[in-house]
């Protein structure tokens, strides 16, 4: 009997299922896995070379895009130069963009904005030309094209001549329309790949701006932004000293590229071309945009990330008070005004420097050129760049040099008397042309002895005067010792002041030229910048310190706000050299300084009588000629007060009329020490006046208070006389 075949329970029918479902599952996932590893090992051996490629042809770029400069403030935080934006349209060319494809893009873009065709020269004429007119220069160069084919010429000698075979008459039928396309190809092409150039920034309409942004999709390179250009609250003044920026399509101009290069710049880059901006573009400039821009193998930009914002330049904070120069600019208008309406027609420069004598601080510092009608031009600049002859305000410094070489001692005493010497020749003071007067050497600062100092310098020379002498045939020793000692005071050296160009006078050789010589003691030989003469005076004025003049105060970090960020760097002016002389000699040539101007035989009185506070100085006048005929410098150097000064001054007037009368210019330094010192004496009772009536609202509750106690206690005393005489009565 056959056994009977045992039947599977549904437990264990499920459990073959499920067996039969994983297996299957797990041969997928192995197929699947296989598969992988397969595909992985195909890519790593068989297409790995084509994939190295495509990362190799990828690259990153960085990138810089320029933002806004720092702006320039006075000393009180007034902006002076600040940077207004402005629409602008850009265009950045790819690695490997063909001038077919910038040429499309133009005329794309050409559609949408209008552009000034004035900067089109012949050459990008030429260039369109042929771009547009590709068989035409082919037909023209059918020979060349043979000889460039053969090796008979170069490369550089075919387009020469296919430039030579071009003609205006061909260049000038391109149209209207061509011209547009061509002022906006000429921009496209103007700088290195992956550099934005500038398309148009200047009269960007709304309508233009909004009609590229909508199309920015189908231009490629192109973009909307912002840029900026320099704005001047205070419209002309001191705009020579700002000096210039560079415009986008000017970039680093020629004569700077190797300059600005070396310090790592772009050639498109915005610079300080001049004055201020020059001066102090490392600080200006700002920190650029960080571009990373990825391209395919095409030199397409696929991709961009900002890695840094960038940020607008440093603020430079100036020593100029712009009020002051503002005042000292009407002043100094009213002067040369005034001048010329007194017969002063052919004064042709005006120029003041104002600075704190003991920190090189310049306050202010105004010029102008006076044409024949009297219409006057900014001339600031010729404050540092511009010399003249500057005469007798030269005087305290001779007599320093003289000390210095012990050639006279303080308070010596000479004769003031016409010198006569061997062959004809008479040197004599213009105070005392003939007669004979005992003098000292302060009272020589006062009345301008030219034959004080003539004596001083033949003793320094080691040949004291005598009647009809002969001077001294080689005088290079005594001319040394003399500019030396006038060095020391900022004369005839360039003062350092933190601007290009400072010019250092004109400074002639002296060896057999004894009249020069003379003549350098009164300041009628070497020529001088209004700037030397104010750091002259300074050094006298602060006891013997020559100071270095600086307009830049301090950089401050840029700030996003209009508000001045924390200060990175103070610019503190520093003590070139200290005079060879002793104090009593220095003091001796201030006296002579105070007298000058506040005696009435001094030949600063007119003006300097009356300051607010006492003031100290010297005049000069310095013969010079002009066109032939006699004409005079006058010269005014001074400070305020007498001691511990906090102001000093230079001006200087050329070509004058020769005396008499004598045209007074000095009211110019009067005005400009009252309107400084008055204003310094109301700002400080402005500033007490603040603090009375913030104490008062204290004092008041002070007052209230005691009030109130005093009424409490008067209280309480009159309970305690009432219980008094309760208990009295009782």
């Amino acid at each position: 009997m056959l056994k009977r075949l045992k039947e599977k329970t549904k437990e264990e029918k499920a459990r073959n299922t499920m067996n039969k479902r994983i297996g299957f599952l797990f041969g997928v996932i192995v197929f699947i896995f296989a598969v992988v590893v397969l595909r992985l090992g195909y890519l790593q051996i068989a297409q790995g070379s084509h994939y190295n490629q495509q990362i190799k042809n990828s690259e990153n770029i960085t990138m810089n895009e320029a933002v806004p400069r720092g702006r320039i403030l006075d000393r009180n935080g007034k902006v002076l130069v600040d940077n207004a934006s402005k629409k602008a349209i850009t265009y950045t060319r790819g690695k490997k963009t063909s001038q077919k494809e910038v040429l499309k893009t133009a005329r794309d873009l050409s559609k949408l904005i209008k552009m000034d065709t004035k900067k089109i020269t012949p050459r990008d004429k030429e260039d369109y030309w042929i771009q547009i007119h590709p068989k035409k220069a082919k037909a023209l160069m059918k020979e060349e094209e043979q000889l460039l084919n053969d090796g008979s010429i170069s490369q550089e000698e075919y387009d020469k001549t296919l430039y030579k075979k071009i003609t205006a008459k061909q260049t000038d039928k391109l149209s209207d329309k061509d011209l547009q396309i061509l002022a906006i190809y000429r921009q496209m092409m103007s700088g290195s790949p992956m550099d934005p150039q500038t398309i148009k920034n200047d009269d960007v309409s709304d309508e233009e701006y909004a009609r590229v942004a909508q199309k920015l999709p189908d231009l490629p390179g192109v973009n909307t932004t912002t840029d900026w250009d320099r704005k001047y609250p205070y419209k002309d003044t001191l705009r020579s000293i700002f000096g210039d920026v560079s415009t986008p399509e000017e970039g680093i101009p020629k004569e700077l590229v190797d300059k600005y290069l070396a310090k790592g710049y772009s050639r498109n880059d915005r610079v300080g071309k001049s004055y201020l901006e020059y001066q102090y573009n490392d600080v200006l400039k700002g920190k650029k945009k960080n571009m990373k821009y990825t391209t395919d193998k095409s030199g397409n930009v696929v991709d961009s990330k900002v890695i840094s914002k960038g940020s607008r330049g440093d603020d430079l904070v100036l020593s100029i008070d712009i009020d002051l120069q503002k005042k000292t600019e009407d002043y100094l208008e009213k002067q040369i005004k005034k001048l010329r309406s007194q017969g002063a027609k052919d004064m042709d420069n005006a120029m003041i420097v104002v600075q704190n004598p003991n920190n090189g601080d310049i306050l202010a510092m105004a010029g102008k050129q006076i044409d024949k009608d009297g219409d006057m031009k900014d001339y600031d600049i010729g404050t540092f760049t511009s010399q003249f002859a500057v005469g007798s305000s030269v005087k305290g410094g001779t007599l320093l040099a003289g000390y210095q070489n012990n050639a006279i001692d303080v308070g010596d005493e000479m004769i003031d008397t016409p010198l006569k010497f061997a062959g004809g020749l008479t040197k004599r003071s213009y105070f005392n042309k003939k007669g004979k007067v005992k003098i000292n050497d302060k009272e020589a600062l006062m009345h301008s002895s030219n034959v004080y100092m003539f004596k001083t310098a033949l003793k320094l020379a080691g040949k004291p005067f005598s009647p009809n002498m002969t001077l001294p045939p080689d005088i290079s020793d005594a001319g040394k010792k003399l500019r030396k000692g006038l060095n020391q005071v900022g004369l005839g050296v360039k003062t350092g002041i933190d601007l290009p160009n400072e010019t250092v006078g004109q400074i002639e050789p002296l060896t057999n030229n004894p009249g020069n010589y003379l003549d350098l003691a009164i300041g009628q030989f070497d020529t001088y910048t209004p700037m030397q003469l104010a750091q002259y005076v300074s050094t006298i004025g602060n006891n013997g310190y020559r100071i270095q003049p600086h307009i830049g105060e301090e950089i401050r970090k840029a700030n996003n706000k209009d508000s001045l960020g924390p200060v990175k760097n103070k610019i503190k002016g520093t003590v070139l050299n200290k005079v060879n002389n002793k104090p009593s000699e220095i003091k001796q040539v201030q006296e002579g300084f105070k007298m000058a101007f506040n005696e009435k035989e001094g030949t600063g009185y007119q003006s300097f009588k009356d300051t607010v506070v006492p003031s100290a100085g010297k005049t000069g006048t310095a013969e010079v000629y002009q066109d032939g005929e006699s004409r005079v410098n006058q010269t005014y150097i001074g400070y305020a007060p007498q001691k511990n000064p906090k102001l000093a001054f230079s001006i200087v007037y050329t070509n004058q009329p020769v005396p008499p009368p004598w045209l007074n210019g000095g009211d110019l330094g009067r005005d400009v020490i009252n309107y400084y010192f008055k204003r310094d004496k109301e700002e400080k009772e402005n500033k007490q006046e603040n603090k009375q009536e913030n104490k008062q609202p204290q004092n008041n509750g002070r007052n209230a208070n005691q009030a109130i106690n005093q009424n409490n206690r008067n209280v309480q005393n009159g309970a305690n006389a009432q219980n008094n005489l309760v208990n009295n009565n009782n």
